[in-house]
């Protein structure tokens, strides 16, 4: 395995928890399935040998006195793969959305792999429908997105509010390194699970595959994903799986932290963020 793969194996893990959309809308007032003080971690493999771990974690936020939730996904190399290459990644992306109308504010990220640096920066301007993108890589700096476009790692959050649903189908902009697009998700069948505390064996769970709508799988250049998702009112993502060039990438469960009940946000009136 090269020094490109070993990056691809935490990559695509990390990916997977972000970039999958779901349907069914949440009810008005309905609180949200994550809030502030939820993490979840996972333990990233490759040949059944530890490559990395990564993490999603919800903290609060209260910028110029609007309620927004700001979510964090961090991945680091590790373990066998990372010493045998001297290929190390460290990847941290940070973005704000606001429950309130379901939008992207910003996003930040800020990527080391290997000898790759990357730091980009977004700001969502809702009101006339442009992203400011800051990005050495990026030509381009103002685009026009839409009144209600979403972040790579909001719209992972936002379709959580929304739920799975076999056999419907959702639509939600997105916007990510310079492009503008549509993701969707199909849906694959349910499995049950035998999970770390707090959730124990035998746990109901759905498997999705994201897609961009019109398009085969999501990550087909670098190998189709499979995504594992509670089957309950939280969708909390707790398995991945993705084929590469040779043999195949997992990420799994390793703990999970409920947010903290006293500060629980609530969902956004809105049944879609784009405002349909």
């Amino acid at each position: 395995m090269s020094g490109a793969t070993a990056a691809l194996v935490v990559r695509l893990s990390l990916a997977g928890v972000l970039v999958f959309l779901v349907p069914r809308a949440a009810s008005p007032g309905e609180p949200l399935p994550f809030g502030p003080g939820e993490r979840v971690d996972f333990r990233i493999t490759y040949a059944h040998l530890l490559a990395g771990r990564a993490s999603l974690s919800v903290l609060p936020g209260d910028p110029a006195g609007t309620p927004v939730l700001r979510f964090v996904a961090e991945a680091k190399s590790q373990g066998f793969f990372a010493w045998l290459f001297h290929f190390r990644v460290e990847d941290r992306t940070v973005a704000t959305w606001e429950p309130q109308s379901g939008c992207s504010l910003a996003i930040e990220k800020r990527l080391r792999e290997g000898q790759a640096v990357r730091d980009q920066t977004v700001a969502f301007d809702r009101e006339h429908g442009v992203a400011q993108v800051a990005d050495p890589k990026i030509k381009e700096t103002r685009f026009d997105v839409g009144p209600c476009a979403l972040d790579v790692l909001s719209a992972f959050f936002a379709t959580r509010v929304r739920g799975v649903s076999e056999g419907v189908e959702l639509a939600l902009p997105v916007f990510d390194n310079g492009k503008h697009y549509r993701l969707g998700v199909r849906f694959l069948g349910r499995e049950r699970l035998d999970l770390p505390m707090p959730f124990g064996p035998q746990v109901p769970t759905v498997v999705v595959e994201p897609q961009l709508l019109g398009g085969t799988g999501l990550f087909v250049n670098e190998g189709r994903l499979k995504l594992w998702l509670t089957d309950d009112g939280r969708r909390i993502p707790v398995r991945m799986r993705s084929r590469v060039a040779v043999g195949s990438v997992s990420a799994d469960l390793e703990s999970y932290r409920p947010p903290d009940p006293p500060t629980r946000a609530r969902a956004p009136l809105a049944g879609d963020p784009s405002g349909r």
